[in-house]
């Protein structure tokens, strides 16, 4: 009888699953862990409103507030230039740095001058005429009364037939005659307010010319109006000048400008800033309550100045989309950082532009997860989304639905479920938490 193997395989998986349930059935029993025990354990941190104010870092080129350029209101050669009028050079108010030949204009000084002192002297002659008239004029009145009488009696007498008519035609004659010398008299008095007039504009026409002659022969000096540091000079000696020809520039020493480019965003948030301190309405901010300063670097050597901002550009940079911010620096102010320290026109300068305080929601860079931050809430772990408004100094001011005394949460959880167990590891207050993060 042949036996068959296949019928082997029955009995031992029946086997095999006795000794199966035998070996799960006797196996020691495992410990497990509390739910608690595998809770995560985190660090956090107590928020709360903190002052702080945004800040704006921007760029820019010093230059002078004042510049001065000196351009010839008068034509003709130098006779004289300065031997300290030099690019570079700093030089007092009150120096004559260029002088035109003013042999010209002294002559024109002396005519005009001349002209004055003759219509001046007209205008005194015309006065002693009218004088001199008035007086003839009562004299040839009388005379013509006298001739009147004198011819109304040798009429009466031709009457009589005592006189001829040739006594009396000469008589007609003298009397017609002393008229006309009345008449012209009276003429000379009515003419003269008129003449006076005409002779007074003639003396203020000449004293204008005599005016504008000085002002001719002072404009021949070439003078500073104040303290200045040359930029460029355009002019030599013995060289002829023309009339509105740029001859130098100069530049003023007590107060530089900067025009600082910083970005549309952080210019938002300084004027916000002011606008939270003075109401929503303000559409006029008062951009001198920003702090500024300015700053330059060069190997060893720093300088810093307190800066004042005075207003914005009118256009924004369609280069870098960015806007200017004009900031003045005080030259010698106090806070300077030496006594020598001196900005020089086209300084490159660091500029930092601070906005008003005000409470913000400040937390750690490490404490942002994206848009979300981690609070702790009964020991569970609760994502709560937040907005950026900006950062500064490694840390991030944030706006949200938080409250005062909120615990966030520092660490970074993998993966972070809302909801997941949590444990403290730490609490530690905000200086505390903020010097952890650094």
């Amino acid at each position: 009888m042949k036996f068959n193997r296949k019928l082997l395989f029955f009995p031992a998986v029946i086997v095999g699953i006795i000794i199966l349930i035998v070996a799960i059935e006797t196996r020691p029993q495992v410990p497990t862990k509390p739910a608690g025990d595998r809770a995560k354990p985190v660090k956090v941190m107590a928020m709360k409103l903190t002052p702080i104010a945004p800040e704006a870092i921007g760029f820019g080129q010093a230059s002078a507030k004042f510049e001065w350029t000196a351009i010839a209101e008068v034509s003709g050669k130098v006779v004289y230039r300065n031997p300290n009028l030099e690019r570079g050079r700093v030089l007092k108010a009150g120096t004559e740095v260029l002088r035109i030949d003013p042999l010209d204009y002294e002559l024109k000084l002396v005519q005009a001058k001349a002209d004055l002192s003759s219509s001046e002297t007209q205008l005194k002659k015309l006065a002693i005429e009218f004088s001199n008239n008035k007086s003839s004029l009562a004299i040839e009145k009388n005379r013509l009364t006298l001739s009147e009488t004198e011819l109304k009696r040798l009429q009466d007498l031709r009457n009589k037939k005592v006189a001829s008519q040739s006594d009396v035609d000469t008589q007609q004659q003298a009397y017609l005659a002393q008229r006309k010398l009345v008449q012209d008299s009276e003429n000379k008095v009515t003419l003269y307010p008129d003449e006076r007039k005409v002779a007074q504009a003639l003396v203020e026409v000449n004293k204008a010319k005599v005016k504008e002659a000085e002002r001719a022969l002072a404009k021949t000096s070439i003078v500073l109006p104040r303290d200045l540091r040359i930029s460029s000079v355009d002019i030599e000696l013995n060289q002829v000048v023309n009339l509105q020809q740029n001859m130098l520039t100069a530049q003023g020493l007590d107060v530089m400008e900067v025009e600082a480019q910083v970005s549309i965003h952080d210019m938002q948030l300084l004027t916000q800033s002011l606008a939270d301190k003075q109401g929503a309405d303000a559409r006029f901010p008062d951009l001198s309550r920003l702090q500024a300063s300015v700053s330059v670097s060069s190997g060893s050597y720093t300088a810093i100045w307190p800066a004042k901002v005075t207003r914005v550009s009118d256009s924004v940079d369609p280069t870098h989309a960015t806007i200017g911010v004009i900031l003045e620096i005080q030259q010698g102010a106090k806070g300077m950082p030496t006594p020598t320290a001196s900005m020089i026109s086209g300084m490159l300068l660091r500029a930092k532009i601070e906005g008003v305080q005000s409470p913000q929601w400040v937390i750690p860079e490490m404490a942002l997860h994206g848009n979300k931050v981690y609070l702790f809430e009964d020991g569970k772990l609760k994502i709560l989304p937040v907005s950026v408004q900006y950062r500064r100094d490694q840390k991030v001011i944030v706006s949200g639905d938080f409250k005062a005394e909120d615990r966030l949460i520092l660490n970074d959880l993998l993966p972070a479920l809302s909801g997941m167990q949590l444990k403290l590891e730490k609490v530690a207050d905000e200086a505390k938490s903020a010097e952890d993060a650094a």
